[in-house]
């Protein structure tokens, strides 16, 4: 009993963060198929028939796409290769039909991958649904729908050449692009995020320049700026700087980074001069354990059901820990395949905004 206990004591403070803030998750996904590194980037997809019903996206980069109801439940998993990071838009029609596109890297052959959402967000096969890049190491992958021209871009990193590739959607049956701007990075960058609303994109960088930055996510400017680094250079990022994801509510703008080395996540409001404002991690909720070491997140903001009212966070969970019951017990010591937690943005808000 002794061990299973420090084992458990372990666990739960290995999880914790020493933000002051703690957050926690509602529910899990089911674990992805693929045992080690596997779970990476998740993606939301908003059903406005019945919001309810929404689905959530998360890669397996070793074997391909997962989708699962907001319970966590598998709904479809789609075999596409090392998927590695993934972005979604709505609002695309096809003669009378309506869908979203998921884009997908795939480091198996450095290529795109297209995936359409139907209206009841199931992923369709589309014929010719892939592109090859003129890139090494296809790595992370962010999408922009432009306010300005209503064109839709996919940015794509490379993790050999250091570069962030911007292609122009020209056609998606079939797939039809062209690059419209090669963006050079300091050291490797993985997640990004555009905001449609201001056509800004962010994206984070890894290794001794690691840290959060921005450009205009238009093909016409290359001038790279700062908002964060690690605290070896003077910044407030505790470690290596992985996903992105903007938190979009009436109470102000907030860019919310997962910090991979340190197990939290920093708080930047976008809405007053990109400003630092504290940081959280998440913790263990009865038996849905924590996070620890998050690649992707991914937020959206508004209300989906009773659990997310003000929206939802997706967060992926390195350490993903079975619970099993010892002598009454209940315990967590038991490492099975990674997963995404799914957390109330409301928690943020009440936080970072009230």
């Amino acid at each position: 009993m002794t061990k299973y206990l420090l084992i458990f004591i372990f666990l739960f403070f290995s999880k914790a963060s020493a933000s002051e803030i703690v957050i926690y998750p509602k529910q899990e996904t089911e674990p992805v198929f693929s045992a080690g590194d596997a779970a990476d980037d998740p993606a939301f997809w908003f059903n406005k028939k019945d919001p309810s019903k929404s689905v959530i996206f998360g890669t397996d980069k070793k074997s391909g796409l997962h989708s699962f109801s907001l319970n966590g439940k598998r709904m479809q998993f789609i075999s596409s290769g090392k998927i590695n990071n993934i972005d979604s838009r709505s609002g695309y029609s096809f003669g009378a039909k309506n869908f979203s596109i998921l884009a997908g890297s795939n480091a198996s052959n450095n290529s795109i991958i297209i995936y359409l959402i139907n209206e009841d967000g199931i992923i369709e096969k589309l014929n010719k649904n892939e592109f090859k890049t003129n890139l090494e190491g296809v790595y992370g992958l962010c999408m922009y729908k432009s306010s300005k021209s209503k064109a839709t871009y996919i940015f794509v990193s490379d993790a050999i050449t250091l570069t962030i590739n911007q292609y122009r959607v020209l056609n998606f049956f079939p797939i039809k692009t062209q690059l419209v701007r090669e963006i050079r990075t300091d050291s490797t960058s993985e997640g990004c995020v555009v905001d449609d609303e201001s056509g800004i994109l962010y994206f984070a960088q890894e290794d001794e320049n690691s840290g959060v930055y921005y450009i205009d996510a238009e093909p016409k400017d290359n001038e790279i700026k700062i908002i964060d680094s690690i605290k070896e250079n003077g910044g407030q990022i505790n470690g290596d700087t992985e996903g992105l994801a903007i938190l979009n509510h009436p109470e102000g703008k907030l860019l919310i980074a997962s910090s991979q080395g340190s197990s939290d996540f920093p708080v930047y409001n976008l809405s007053n001069k990109n400003k630092f404002i504290g940081r959280f991690s998440i913790g263990k909720d009865n038996e849905i354990d924590g996070v620890s070491r998050t690649d992707g997140i991914e937020i959206y903001t508004g209300y989906i059901n009773e659990d997310y009212e003000s929206g939802i966070l997706i967060a992926q969970d390195d350490m993903n820990m079975a619970t099993f019951n010892l002598d009454g017990v209940s315990l967590q010591a038991k490492k099975i395949n990674q997963n995404f937690k799914l957390v109330p943005v409301k928690q943020i808000v009440e936080n970072f905004l009230d």
